[in-house]
């Protein structure tokens, strides 16, 4: 995975994704932060107009959960039926924001296809299921313990799997939040990743595509998602895809169909249900001009679907300083970052820089870490113990 260089007091910090930057205002694509950096400006924030950071959250009360359940069976973990070769709908995949074109070698068709879709808008899952034993509880507890990781494509899966199943910090994890987990693609061993952690524990899962990679082999597959997984069950999921990104089909080392997504769905808690959320915001993006209008958009689907109820937003937000206006914007809609009220706002990514966030709306905080000792993704995964306020 190659990192983008951002350069800012001669740090050097990874993006979430293997973009080569030369159209994201990184210092490799030729835009000299020196005289930005040295001006008494605060924080790199401070050069965007003030409304970037405006947010009005409106809503009051709460918005009664849906009821709608994933399918209840999920896939064989058999790969013989992917998204290739047969991309001839769109229902499954975000509109692809572009005005390149190209043909593409394995399938023969002229990409982008014909998308009269426009965004942000919402979209069924891709892949979801169940291996939640019969006999479930038919109350829940007010506590909830959630793990959110980015797992860098999965490209270490078995040793990820274990992590997850073993480690004492995270496998007695209620849900799982993760991002950059891949479906059937050569990079994870043409494998289902968020179905076999659904199994390894005995969960539900929903699984999004984010991406679907045109560079990598993918006869049978070959996506890139946001994937929940939950011991408790899973209602009201979908898939939100983003607005504004990084041009990432017209990208000659990393072709991609889709867009950026945030992955949506409701977990029982006590005697409500909350709106969880597994976020992997745009990494190409240098001052977070893009990455705010994706959080604004998260916010409204919040504000849409669950308003005061409670909430969680946790992933890799690519957010590099922690004045962004991608996380301003969550502040001000009364969400809280959890680690901040841990008091620990040290680095997420191996590169020594804090990515990846937790934010709450509803809970108390009673507990968790950042496992900076996983080297098995070049982000740490996090947990955090919540309780109903």
């Amino acid at each position: 995975m190659r990192a983008c260089v951002l350069g800012v007091l001669i740090l050097s910090l990874a993006c979430g994704d293997d973009d080569s930057g030369e159209d994201g205002g990184v210092v490799d694509g030729g835009v000299d932060l020196g005289p930005l950096m040295r001006r008494d400006l605060g924080h790199p924030g401070s050069r965007l107009p003030p409304e970037v950071y405006e947010y009005d959250w409106s809503c009051t009360g709460e918005v009664a959960p849906s009821d709608a359940i994933p399918d209840a069976e999920p896939p064989t973990e058999d790969c013989s039926e992917g998204v290739w070769p047969d991309l001839d709908s769109t229902a499954l995949v975000c509109p692809t924001l572009t005005d390149a074109t190209r043909d593409d070698p394995v399938s023969g068709m002229s990409l982008p296809l014909d998308d009269t879709r426009t965004t942000p808008t919402s979209i069924p899952v891709s892949e979801s299921g169940s291996f939640l034993p019969d006999d479930l509880p038919e109350t829940w507890p007010t506590t909830l313990k959630v793990v959110a990781w980015n797992m860098e494509y999965t490209a270490n899966l078995d040793a990820q799997l274990q992590t997850l199943t073993e480690d004492p910090e995270l496998a007695d994890a209620d849900v799982w939040l993760l991002s950059e987990v891949d479906r059937c693609s050569t990079r994870n061993g043409v494998r289902r990743a968020a179905r076999m952690l659904a199994e390894a524990v005995e969960g539900a899962y929903v699984y999004g595509i984010e991406f679907v990679e045109l560079s990598i082999g993918r006869e049978i597959g070959g996506d890139t998602g946001q994937a929940i997984v939950s011991r408790r069950p899973l209602t009201g999921a979908s898939l939100l895809c983003h607005t504004p990104q990084y041009d990432w089909f017209a990208s000659d080392d990393e072709p991609r169909l889709g867009s950026r997504v945030v992955l949506g769905a409701e977990v029982p808690v006590g005697d409500t249900r909350t709106r969880v959320w597994s976020v992997h915001l745009e990494s190409n993006d240098l001052f977070g001009e893009l990455r705010v209008v994706q959080s604004k958009e998260l916010l409204d689907a919040s504000q849409a679907s669950a308003c005061e109820r409670p909430q969680i937003v946790a992933g890799d937000f690519n957010a590099w300083y922690p004045q962004a206006p991608e996380l301003d914007v969550l502040r001000t809609a009364g969400f809280a970052d959890a680690f901040d009220t841990l008091g620990d706002t040290e680095a997420t990514h191996q590169r020594g820089v804090r990515l990846d966030y937790v934010w709450t709306k509803g809970f108390t905080v009673t507990d968790g870490a950042v496992l900076r000792a996983v080297e098995t993704s070049d982000h740490y995964p996090m947990w955090v113990e919540l309780t109903l306020e």
